[in-house]
């Protein structure tokens, strides 16, 4: 597959990545005790959790583009390659941060948690209530594996592929509100119904849908985005509205996240693919979000070690908090830029051997 620079999406990447430490870096203060921003309405609503649709939103529209790119040139796409690019971008590190957890945390799941963790169902170890704790953030990586298993064979469809991924949208965004009213008619167990809940609610294949739909668009030269990319204001507009709404922590009943990944879609496809817009590829920007992937796969066992242990005696609340970040942004930055040139870049080298 020959590559093709889409610009903005390392910048993207680096956002959501820094906004979830500092969202989990205020979770940690909350539960050791020390003032934090929790009660702010960005945390209470939106925060770190939005940041993650957008990660999601971003890795459906770029491995959506990919596919359709590869199927347009060789008139089909491997899956097995598919498949093992996956492997070789996803499971080093994966497995790494399930192992140092268990090793620098002194961590002991359970059984079950080990199993379910050990092949790549984190999500369901979550919604079981019995997530891998020493990095809890891998729920995440669940959920975008599964999706990757299904998702590669609708675009295999030739025709009405647009509104099958509409119906993939719209399935996965109302289940989770009916599936519970509905299971709760009939004797099915209170966990059972519970569980389903949580996995369903949990299960934001409709977010890294939302990326694909504006992915294929793009790809169908859609007049909706001939019309968005001619229109600089609206291109503009569109880029800006999700983050001014996400920082105004603006959320609507049921269907925020919904709201954000279509949005955040939107923005995605602006910002990467009109000529016409300011490029946002600002090299530490940019270099944050090549190592992204580390930054919020390493972050978690960071501030693990650096509450558990105490590493900051300081009293004042302004010095701790610039002390604390200081060292949670250095350490995770370095930690993350050495995976990434000595670790993830052996196997970046193994999976361009399955592209086409």
């Amino acid at each position: 597959m020959n590559k093709f620079h889409l610009k903005g999406l390392n910048t993207y990447r680096a956002f959501a990545a820094l906004i979830v430490i500092i969202g989990h870096t205020e979770m940690f203060k909350k539960k050791y005790g020390f003032k934090n921003a929790l009660e702010f309405d960005f945390f209470k609503f939106t925060g770190q959790h939005v940041g993650v649709v957008l990660f999601f939103a971003l890795s459906g529209f770029l491995i959506t583009l990919l596919l359709l790119k590869e199927k347009e040139k060789h008139h089909s796409f491997s899956l097995k390659k598919f498949y093992l690019r996956r492997i070789f971008r996803v499971w080093p590190l994966y497995y790494l941060v399930l192992i140092l957890g268990f090793f620098l945390l002194n961590y002991s799941p359970s059984l079950t948690t080990a199993l379910l963790c050990a092949t790549i169902f984190p999500n369901v170890a979550h919604a079981l209530h019995m997530g891998w704790t020493a990095s809890p953030q891998l729920w995440s990586i669940g959920v975008e594996e599964q999706f990757y298993i299904a998702w590669p064979w609708l675009l295999k469809i030739e025709k009405h592929l647009l509104l099958v991924f509409v119906s993939f949208f719209l399935f996965f965004a109302f289940l989770p509100h009916f599936l519970v009213p509905f299971l709760s008619r009939f004797n099915v167990a209170s966990s059972l119904i519970d569980f389903l809940g949580e996995f369903f609610y949990g299960t934001k294949f409709h977010c890294m849908a939302a990326g694909g739909i504006f992915a294929l668009l793009y790809h169908q030269k859609h007049f909706v985005v001939d019309w968005l990319n001619r229109n600089i204001w609206a291109s503009y507009f569109f880029v800006l509205l999700p983050f001014v709404l996400w920082f105004a922590a603006v959320h609507i009943p049921f269907f925020t996240d919904e709201m954000y990944a279509l949005l955040f879609a939107i923005s995605i496809l602006l910002i990467s693919t009109n000529t016409k817009l300011i490029n946002i590829d600002y090299s530490i920007p940019n270099y944050l979000g090549k190592i992204s992937f580390g930054l919020y796969m390493y972050h978690w066992i960071i501030l693990e070690l650096i509450f558990r242990n105490n590493w900051i005696h300081v009293n004042t609340y302004f010095r701790f908090n610039i002390i604390l970040y200081t060292l949670v942004l250095a350490v995770t930055i370095g930690v993350s830029s050495f995976s990434y040139h000595f670790i993830e870049k052996r196997f970046l080298r193994i999976k361009e051997k399955y592209s086409r």
